[in-house]
């Protein structure tokens, strides 16, 4: 398909004033997914992210972005519930698990140092199992449930590649 043939097909779905630009894009459903870490970075907002990229199955390719904190204030500085705070310690520690990262017990004083414990696991690889529920108060943005598996070697996917002599060129 051509940029001129995929412009034309956006246009017919989507309306330019009265449409969002994200509108259309679903990200993954609910579902176990083989994923790589492929960046883990700190974000403007303190917390820490990872671009999870599918890498098997009809949705290879596509990202989820999981962000965590632990700030224990909201924006306008009111308390967060502890359940979110102790749900996200715990993401981030089966992360950790799932990835082989040992984190400091002062790493989690900052999210800074919290990233850089985790950037030698970029590009490793686990099991993201994904429950995604609806938000009744802003339904374009669905509350996203995340659990994590380590993945045996066996599971990953094959990166043979079968090169015969007839396929050199010399």
């Amino acid at each position: 398909m051509s940029i001129r043939d995929r412009v034309n097909s956006v246009k017919e779905s989507w309306d330019v004033a009265n449409d969002e630009i994200n509108s259309g894009y679903q990200g993954l459903e609910s579902g176990e997914y083989l994923v790589m870490a492929a960046k883990i970075t700190r974000s403007d907002w303190d917390t820490v992210n990872v671009r999870a990229e599918v890498i098997e199955g009809e949705n290879t390719g596509t990202n989820d972005f999981i962000s965590l904190g632990v700030d224990e204030l909201k924006k306008d500085g009111t308390p967060l519930p502890d359940f979110v705070i102790d749900r996200n310690i715990k993401t981030i520690s089966k992360l950790a698990y799932v990835l082989g990262v040992d984190i400091p017990d002062e790493a989690w004083d900052d999210v800074g140092d919290l990233v850089e414990v985790f950037k030698p696991a970029e590009g490793g690889m686990f099991k993201m199992i994904l429950t995604v529920k609806p938000n009744k108060k802003r339904p374009e943005y669905p509350f996203k449930e995340y659990d994590f598996e380590k993945v045996d070697a066996n599971e990953l996917p094959s990166t043979e590649i079968d090169v015969s002599d007839e396929d050199i060129p010399f």
